[in-house]
């Protein structure tokens, strides 16, 4: 991940130092000291790009429980460790640093060393002058007792020259060159690598002398005699380039500065200032273009949920969420089902108002305590979106054999109804399917009272003629809805809630149901080896023999719906009793 990361900041990189380029060759930022604080803000902009945006992280849902542990019997003699590319690349990296660093420290040793070895020579505005055998052209180093040293020929230059070449120091002292001298060797230390920081810091380097030639000419109202320093220098030999400190001559910058010498560039107050603000207008859009094209990615964030919870986000990115908790309470009871809710992003892309659409009444809180403090990415942020989560409590088990024959119990009931404990929608996409539960007068985890049944149909068919409503009533109490196409599969014949309820005669001839015979599905592999779980629902029609009569998928993941179909085809039911019948 840190090489990954790596790359994309060097990519960032590239983007906003050409975009400066091209935005101050464009706006025509001639003059020294204009093009020194344009650079510098570059710079600046360059190392802080990991700041402007919150870095990629991806959401992990945790798994609370483990399936099985398999013990592997590892070889006597371990296999030899290969590196990876990537951990090779950053080992690289920080050789280069290394190395760097070393070069770094062998200059400020030679320059200990050429200070030891020097003579003195005076002491002018507040610095050490010195004469050393060892260099060919004035360098300046030190803040709390800066130090020129000179070339051990300094005396026998001219005057004229001499003052030249002591003005340009003393301007550096005064500026505090050297400390944003050491800051740009850091930065091409850490980015040895890269040659667009390489690039940058040069011309950092030229503007800044181009702005102390620009002030020297200034003051010594001699612009030939300072080019004849210039050259003076070039002349004595070649300079000591392994100092990490502002030299007085660069021989690749000669021309450059020469010319910015001879070719006095003037520019109005108006002008320098909407020049330089437009090009750094182009710098701070080029930073958010290329933090977006190249994000940065955090470490995954675990989240775990409470067992039997399972979210669904349509699609959207979760930068941070806490885990959903499932109510003791509603466990225990069997309270379960889907909630889905209705979330309002701010510009951040945090949560800003969340609102339950559908969903049990004992679930709803727990969904909206947890979403409250979710954070998207920020391609969504502004935007309304839906978020599902699902409670599935533990699957019940059968009832032994003795109190199979037990006469049932009666059915579950509320308020003097039934609890609707699910609602299954065939036929729809999820947008039509998610529209319609919007409408419904009754939601899972809800109340149906005698005679609700018609309500429900009248607001389906005012949905869509094409789809029929029905209420049963299930085996373990309460009542399951079904919408569907009227042309599809009709469900399993179980007693309607939408007439008035009659005496049941209750005898010994009632009979539970009871499975003689039920294998359980297998794991397939490909699901296991890609992580799938969840639950399979099918719709079945049981033969008056016990068998399974006919089957239908009503959701599940393709991978476990044929071992799912597969093992249910083979369960027998005991015909039963009812009334005598």
């Amino acid at each position: 991940m840190m090489g990954s990361n790596i790359l994309a900041w060097s990519l960032q990189i590239v983007g906003v130092i050409a975009a400066a380029a091209l935005a101050a060759a464009a706006l025509r930022l001639r003059t020294p000291g204009a093009r020194l604080l344009f650079w510098q803000i570059a710079l600046l902009a360059c190392l802080t790009l990991p700041l402007m945006r919150p870095w990629k992280r991806a959401v992990i849902a945790g798994d609370v429980s483990v399936s099985a542990v398999t013990f592997v019997k590892h070889s006597e003699t371990p296999a030899p460790r290969v590196l990876p590319l990537e951990e090779a690349l950053l080992w690289l990296l920080a050789a280069g640093v290394v190395v760097r660093s070393g070069w770094l420290a062998g200059g400020f040793r030679k320059l200990r060393l050429y200070r030891r070895n020097s003579r003195w020579m005076g002491f002018r505005e507040g610095a050490a002058l010195l004469l050393s055998e060892g260099i060919t052209s004035p360098v300046t180093f030190g803040v709390l007792r800066p130090v020129v040293l000179l070339p051990a020929g300094f005396p026998e230059f001219e005057p004229r020259v001499q003052e030249a070449i002591l003005c340009h120091e003393l301007l550096h002292v005064r500026r505090r060159d050297w400390l944003f001298m050491m800051g740009e060797e850091l930065v091409r230390t850490v980015f040895w690598f890269h040659p667009a920081i390489w690039w940058l810091l040069g011309e950092i380097g030229l503007a800044r002398e181009q702005e102390v030639d620009r002030q020297v000419v200034e003051r010594t109202r001699s612009r030939e005699q300072y080019v004849d320093a210039l050259l003076a220098i070039a002349g004595a030999g070649a300079p000591l380039d392994l100092a990490p400190a502002p030299l007085f001559l660069r021989k690749r910058h000669l021309k450059q500065r020469v010319v910015s010498i001879l070719k006095e560039v003037r520019m109005s107050k108006t002008r320098l200032v909407s020049s330089l603000a437009a090009a750094l207008v182009v710098v701070v859009a080029a930073c958010w273009m290329v933090t977006a094209a190249f994000p940065l990615t955090a470490a995954p964030e675990t989240v775990t949920d409470a067992p039997g919870v399972s979210v669904d986000l349509g699609g959207a990115t979760l930068m941070h969420r806490s885990g959903v908790n499932y109510p003791s309470a509603a466990r225990d009871r069997s309270v379960q089902g889907t909630v889905i809710v209705q979330v309002k992003l701010d510009a951040s892309g945090s949560v800003a108002d969340a609102q339950v659409l559908v969903g049990p009444e004992e679930l709803r809180k727990p969904a909206l305590q947890s979403i409250l403090s979710w954070h998207f990415a920020k391609d969504a942020a502004g935007t309304v979106r839906q978020v599902s989560i699902n409670f599935q409590g533990p699957v019940a088990t059968p009832a032994p054999a003795a109190a199979e024959a037990a006469p049932s119990s009666a059915p579950a009931r509320r308020e003097g109804g039934r609890v609707l404990r699910s609602i299954t929608v065939l036929g729809l996409s999820e947008t039509a399917r998610t529209e319609l539960l919007r409408g419904l007068p009754v939601h899972e985890g809800g109340t149906i009272e005698p005679g609700a049944g018609a309500m429900l149909t009248r607001t389906v068919e005012k949905f869509d003629t094409h789809l029929v409503a029905v209420v049963t009533a299930m085996p373990g109490g309460g009542a399951a809805l079904t919408i569907r196409p009227v042309d599809a599969a009709t469900p399993p014949a179980m007693p309607s809630l939408d007439t008035t309820p009659q005496r049941l005669r209750i005898g010994g001839n009632v009979q539970a149901t009871k499975l003689i015979s039920q294998p359980r599905p297998v794991y397939p592999v490909e699901a296991k080896q890609a992580h799938v779980q969840g639950i399979v629902k099918l719709l079945a029609t049981i033969a008056k023999d016990g068998t399974m009569q006919d089957l239908q998928v009503i959701s599940g993941d393709p991978l476990l719906v044929p071992s799912a179909m597969e093992a249910v085809r083979q369960w027998v039911y005991q015909p039963t009793l009812l009334n005598g019948e």
